[in-house]
């Protein structure tokens, strides 16, 4: 389980909760707060590898990495907030539409790509992380990614890493990269936060996370010498299936209760 999420988590730039923590729940028995808090420690340690990995091949920008932590503090205690006062099914729903919605454009991304010969889609566009102006956006997608990871307990990488290609123009490599390393200080806090609760399993985890460093060791490496297209469509497919289980069946990690402040800000290891 642990290799098969690290895997996913260097290939794809996500922390692989969305994955682990069902598969915790289903396969190992497991109640919902032990598999997620037993799934952040686990993720801090695959993703702190990846991104070391991805920085060595030059495919992270910590100035931006550390504008979007910024902003993600922040955005995840107003989806905390927000999380009080509204339903989490509906909300749920809608989030599960719109990743269906940006996991179609991606597609179509890759697949325009792919017609041009593996070059961009589009234009990238120039912002500067050091600009005012570059930076106040770079932090409001942070904000965003924080909100929507509070107000819905989803993964911060499902949200940044489309972000960051869709809006900012970065490369697919560059985005997952950033998002990795962006994940590792929120799911380090939450892993503690969680800790202090009891419901990290260390016995399991210990497990997960050795094969967790290798398979995401294994997956940056494929990752880094696959081209763009395939890596968006991969990751195309992957928010495809993810809006589809949100919209039909809801989020394996929110059924047993709605987020609450504690659980909002630790959301983004997901």
């Amino acid at each position: 389980m642990g290799f098969g999420v690290g895997i996913l988590s260097g290939l794809l730039g996500v922390g692989g909760g969305v994955v682990l923590v069902p598969a915790m729940v289903y396969l190992l028995g497991m109640n919902q707060h032990r598999a997620h808090g037993t799934s952040l420690a686990v993720i801090s340690l695959v993703v702190l590898f990846s991104a070391i990995f991805y920085s060595r091949h030059g495919q992270v920008n910590w100035v931006v990495a550390g504008e979007l932590m910024v902003g993600g503090v922040i955005g995840a205690s107003i989806g905390a907030r927000i999380a009080n006062l509204l339903t989490g099914r509906r909300l749920r729903r809608y989030f599960g539409l719109f990743l269906v919605i940006i996991a179609v454009r991606m597609l179509y991304d890759a697949i325009a790509m792919l017609a041009n010969g593996g070059g961009p889609a589009w234009a990238g566009y120039s912002i500067s992380p050091t600009l005012v102006s570059g930076a106040l956006l770079i932090a409001a997608i942070g904000v965003l990614t924080g909100t929507l990871s509070g107000l819905l307990g989803v993964g911060g990488g499902i949200i940044m890493i489309p972000a960051m290609v869709l809006l900012l123009g970065f490369s697919q490599k560059l985005a997952q990269g950033i998002s990795l390393a962006v994940i590792i200080p929120v799911s380090i806090s939450g892993a503690l936060i969680h800790s202090r609760h009891g419901n990290v399993r260390v016995d399991i985890g210990a497990w997960l996370a050795l094969g967790g460093i290798v398979g995401g060791l294994v997956g940056a490496r494929i990752a880094v010498g696959l081209s763009p297209h395939v890596l968006r469509g991969a990751f195309g497919i992957l928010l495809l299936a993810v809006g589809m289980l949100t919209l039909f069946r809801g989020c394996p990690q929110s059924q047993a209760s709605e987020p609450t402040q504690s659980d909002a800000g630790i959301g983004l290891g997901g």
